[in-house]
């Protein structure tokens, strides 16, 4: 059975996929303001930039590396443009702060440690 818990709204908590029809009135109460994305969680984005020069393979792992150490990261994109740039998507929301901060403890900053300096947008553009 599948489940989805209060942070995904309490409409039709509990499917039974064997019936016709799965409403338990207790069950389908309504939240008021709930956001419901049942399809997967919800993330943040970043676009993290190289400062000069290109990223390496070994550098792209570091960096999603890097990210996993407070977050999962859920896709991302290389692109080998000049400068060369790293689009990611990862949860959950919150893990880095907010990315585009530079000081100590932020995203950035662990990237720069552990790679090379970069710059970071809050968003991300993935091709299909």
């Amino acid at each position: 059975m599948a489940y989805f818990d209060k942070s995904h709204s309490d409409l039709k908590q509990v499917a039974n996929f064997d019936a016709r029809d799965y409403e338990v009135g207790a069950l389908n109460a309504l939240t008021d303001g709930a956001a419901v994305q049942p399809q997967g969680p919800k993330l943040d984005f970043a676009t993290i930039t190289k400062g000069s020069g290109a990223w390496t393979g070994d550098q792209v792992k570091t960096i999603v590396d890097t990210i996993q150490q407070l977050a999962v990261v859920y896709i991302y994109q290389y692109d080998n443009s000049s400068p060369d740039t790293l689009s990611i998507a990862f949860y959950p929301t919150g893990a880095w702060g907010d990315v585009t901060a530079t000081g100590s403890g932020s995203l950035d900053a662990a990237i720069t440690a552990a790679t090379a300096a970069c710059s970071i947008a809050a968003s991300a553009t993935f091709n299909n």
